[in-house]
């Protein structure tokens, strides 16, 4: 499992998919910090997941995802 670098081992990062996106991300279970590529979960290239789904056109909600692993 990948932990959060905001989270101080309370956050795990999950992968997801934006269906409606046809996208896959890398969310924070506990701060919905987001990332689009697992192998580059850093402090300096990340997303707010609020701020990303409002810019394409979406609920900031979980519901808005599918198929989420914790363990990716």
């Amino acid at each position: 499992m990948t932990e959060c670098p905001f989270c101080d081992g309370q956050g795990i990062v999950c992968k997801a998919r934006i269906v409606k996106l046809n996208l896959t991300i890398y969310i924070c279970d506990e701060c919905d910090t987001i990332w689009l590529d697992r192998k580059d979960i850093k402090e300096t290239n990340c997303n707010r997941f609020e701020d990303f789904m409002e810019q394409n056109g979406l609920l900031p909600l979980w519901i808005e995802l599918t198929n989420i692993q914790r363990e990716c």
